[in-house]
């Protein structure tokens, strides 16, 4: 603390002006130096909207920090999409870039609802062949539910 008051002392020295706001972090008292508003112990820049209120000014390389971890993240998925698409029999669902977890719910909806009536359709199936038919389209179903799951 002793260090904070130093520094909140020191920039009085050079003709800071001790405003009635606190610093929201560690509630140091707010000054205006050189056209900006900082928190002596922080070290952080505030600004002073029209209402009173203390807003935080990101710094430049904070922005830059976040732009560049949400683009890794973006890449990372990129790179897990490619292994799944690697791993998966059809190119088409590796053309498939941004989808909509909705959209995969809708999806495993639709296709769980086509296999529960390929089930009951085998009750009524009179052949070998039928069964065969909608046993490999029942199996089809499935895959494509496993390979949904990956995504």
């Amino acid at each position: 603390m002793d260090k904070n008051i130093s520094e909140a002392v020191e920039l009085l020295y050079k003709g800071a002006k001790m405003l009635a706001q606190h610093c929201i972090d560690c509630k140091m008292p707010l000054f205006e130096y050189e056209g900006k508003i900082i928190c002596p112990a922080c070290k952080r820049e505030f600004k002073i909207d029209e209402k009173g209120r203390i807003i935080p000014i990101e710094s430049e390389e904070k922005k830059e920090k976040e732009k560049v971890k949400k683009d890794e993240n973006i890449i990372s998925e990129r790179d897990r999409r490619e292994e799944v698409c690697k791993n998966l029999e059809t190119k088409d669902t590796c053309e498939i870039e941004d989808i909509d977890k909705s959209e995969y719910l809708k999806a495993k909806s639709i296709l769980k609802s086509k296999l529960f009536e390929i089930i009951l359709k085998t009750k009524e199936c009179e052949s070998i062949d039928c069964l065969h038919d909608l046993t490999d389209l029942a199996l089809k179903i499935i895959e494509l539910l496993e390979k949904i799951e990956r995504l």
